[in-house]
């Protein structure tokens, strides 16, 4: 079995420090640890479905695994992968008694706090990749792709708003979540072509048919064959993004 690589971002380092320097270590190291188990519920359920882990990394306040697989995998498979750091935390939440009282309250707190922020359907936290996996089931690749961007840009300004009228101060937070909405936002269409890329190298099972009198390969979507009607007969998918990829290699 591989290792895995993690990665500790320098943010986290300077995080440990200044807990340290003012007495709240102890406060963060139980934050560092909960993160942590969160991440280890992905990396189970990834490997699990023999999926290649890139790389993990560990920010103060939560993580990023980052995975090689299709963009064209399994819906289920994508749902349990969401919500696995989340159960983690659940179970984890049961055995917080076995600590002394006072640190079973701030372990408390803080997997409670950390479940709910992880939630939010803001890229790339646990929240967004479920609220996408549902898009995905009932709307084309792309529809479903701008769907999950435009809402978790509302729902970033919406936090963001929050932490302003509240004090909250978790800016550092913030532009983490800024910066990796831009990511997404900019890698649109490298992800477009390669879902099309996917589908004309390989089979991918799929549970519907669905015909299409209109030329525009917009309308794929997951788990869906698509056939599309084309000088009086119907021609596959495949044959469609054949021709749509010859064309954009020519111009």
């Amino acid at each position: 079995m591989k290792s895995i690589k993690i990665k500790i971002n320098l943010a986290t380092y300077i995080f440990f420090l200044l807990s340290f320097l003012c007495g709240y270590f102890k406060n963060v190291l139980y934050i560092f640890l909960i993160v942590f188990i969160h991440e280890l519920g992905h990396v189970i359920v990834i490997r699990a479905f023999k999926y290649k882990i890139v790389e993990v990394e560990l920010y103060p306040f939560g993580g990023i695994t980052k995975i090689d697989k299709p963009l064209n995998s399994s819906l289920t498979k994508e749902a349990i992968i969401g919500i696995a750091g989340i159960t983690m935390q659940l179970i984890l939440g049961l055995f917080l008694n076995l600590w002394h009282p006072k640190d079973y309250q701030l372990l408390s707190f803080y997997n409670k706090t950390i479940l709910a922020f992880n939630l939010l359907p803001i890229i790339p936290l646990d929240g967004s990749v479920l609220f996408h996996t549902f898009l995905e089931k009932f709307f084309p690749y792309q529809k479903a792709y701008y769907g999950y961007q435009f809402f978790s840009i509302l729902c970033f300004f919406l936090f963001f708003l929050y932490n302003i009228v509240y004090q909250v101060d978790n800016y550092f937070i913030c532009a983490v979540l800024l910066y990796r909405v831009y990511i997404t936002w900019k890698n649109r269409p490298y992800l477009f072509h390669r879902f099309y890329l996917e589908r004309m190298l390989y089979s991918f099972p799929y549970k519907k048919i669905e015909n299409h009198r209109v030329d525009d390969l917009r309308v794929l979507k997951k788990e869906t064959r698509h056939f599309f009607y084309q000088n009086n007969h119907y021609v596959s998918e495949r044959q469609k993004i054949k021709e749509y990829l010859y064309k954009n290699r020519k111009a």
